[in-house]
Parts: C-alpha cells; sequence; structure tokens
C-alpha cells in the first residue's frame, strides 16, 4: 500500500490498473494475490458446511446390538432392515445397528483385546449400546463387573415368562440388594444364530441388556425378532 492511501484509496488503484487488462491477465494477477485466501476460504466453507450436514442427517440410535466373540459374515445390515420393519421403526429419524465379529478377552493383554475393552466400556458409559450377545463366561464375567442389567427392568413380564426356563440369574453388583434378578437369556438354537453361525460350537448363548440402556423396548422386540424364522 502506498505511504498515505487509505485501503480504499489501494483499492481504487488496483482496479485502475487492472482495468485495461485481459482476461488471462486479470486471472493471473488474481491467482499472485489471492490464491491463499481464497483456498483457505473454500477450505472453511466445504468443513463448515459438511459438518452442517452431519448434524442436520444425523439420526438418534434407538437400538445398537452387539455380537460378543462370535463371527458370522452375515449381511447384518440386511437382517436389520427386516427388523426395522417388524419394529415398525421410522428410518427417516432413527437407526438400528447389530454390530457382528466384537471380540473381548478379559485374559488378553495384547493392544487391539485392551483396546476394544476399553471401547466397550466407553460406549456403555455413553449409553450407545442396548444389547450384548455373548458366550457363557465372557457374559458372566460382565455381569461379574455389573454391564448387564435387571431384565425385569426392560423387559416385559409376559415376554420373559416365555423365556422361565431359559433364564440366568445373578446379584447384580451395586445395587443394594443381594437379590438374584434375571440377566440373561439363553438364546442357542433361536433362528438367527441358526442363520448366521455366529458362535458355531457353543451350547449355550446369552442375550442381555446393559444395565444403562434407554431402549428397552425396542431390545424386547430384538429378542422376539431373533426367534423368527426369515
Amino acid at each position: 500500500m502506498a505511504a498515505g492511501n487509505s485501503v480504499m484509496d489501494e483499492i481504487r488503484e488496483q482496479h485502475k490498473k487492472m482495468k485495461d487488462k485481459s482476461l488471462k491477465e486479470k486471472f493471473l494477477y488474481f491467482w499472485e494475490y489471492y490464491r491463499v485466501a481464497t483456498l483457505v476460504t473454500l477450505v472453511i466453507v466445504f468443513f463448515v458446511g459438511n459438518l452442517i450436514y452431519t448434524i442436520a442427517t444425523a439420526k438418534d440410535s434407538v437400538l445398537y446390538a452387539v455380537l460378543v466373540n462370535g463371527y458370522t459374515d452375515m449381511d447384518t445390515e440386511a437382517y436389520m432392515e427386516g427388523f426395522n420393519e417388524y419394529a415398525q421403526i421410522n428410518t427417516k429419524k432413527y437407526s438400528t445397528l447389530l454390530e457382528p465379529n466384537f471380540t473381548l478377552s478379559q485374559d488378553s493383554t495384547d493392544g487391539y483385546a485392551i483396546a476394544n475393552i476399553q471401547k466397550f466400556a466407553a460406549q456403555v458409559a455413553a449409553k450407545e449400546l442396548d444389547v450384548m450377545v455373548a458366550d457363557p463366561d465372557t457374559f458372566e464375567q460382565y455381569v461379574d463387573n455389573g454391564y448387564l442389567g435387571d431384565l425385569e427392568e426392560f423387559i416385559s413380564e409376559e415376554t420373559l415368562s416365555s423365556f422361565s426356563g431359559r433364564l440366568l440369574y445373578a446379584d447384580i453388583p451395586d445395587d443394594g440388594t443381594s437379590e438374584e434378578v434375571p440377566v440373561g437369556i439363553e438364546i442357542s438354537g433361536c433362528a438367527f444364530l441358526e442363520e448366521s453361525g455366529a458362535y458355531a460350537g457353543q451350547d449355550e448363548v446369552y442375550f442381555g441388556v446393559l444395565i444403562n440402556s434407554e431402549n428397552g423396548d425396542n431390545a424386547e422386540k430384538f429378542l422376539q425378532y431373533i426367534f423368527q424364522e426369515h
């Protein structure tokens, strides 16, 4: 900027210089002096726009189920589409997820195992998870650690009574009582496990609801759904 000139004087001066220039010369001038500011502005606009879009289109989760220590190559996304129809989930507003092949091992000290344990604990603390399906040893470990809730608080008496011979009872830690309550349902032989082969070779597989789940009604519908043939 020339000494003594205001910003507006400088702008007018630059406009005069460009007045008789060719389109190419104007572009080269613009690129030389304004490209950095323009690129920065475009990047900011892109990220802000993407953030706004992500927030605007985000869906609230109404069921998040995880298969622990069971492997399947089933298309779980397609399976949950069927569940959404069964449970009459408004998929324009809400989402459901069945996460397969999630490994939890309390005995392993490798980085992957530790990371999964931490991830699971964080998801439970954030009230993201609703349903846990697992092998007996893992399920009982998480019962003992206070992760699984009293099924009577999430599932109707009528539905629980239909599984009366399959219920696992335990004393939930730190609940102020020594009473044993139903915390798991043995589901081996259900249609879903037969179809998915997720726990092939396991004599027992347990279904439970995380202690702080806010989607007990859909957890109950999911329990009913996995016993149906498709």
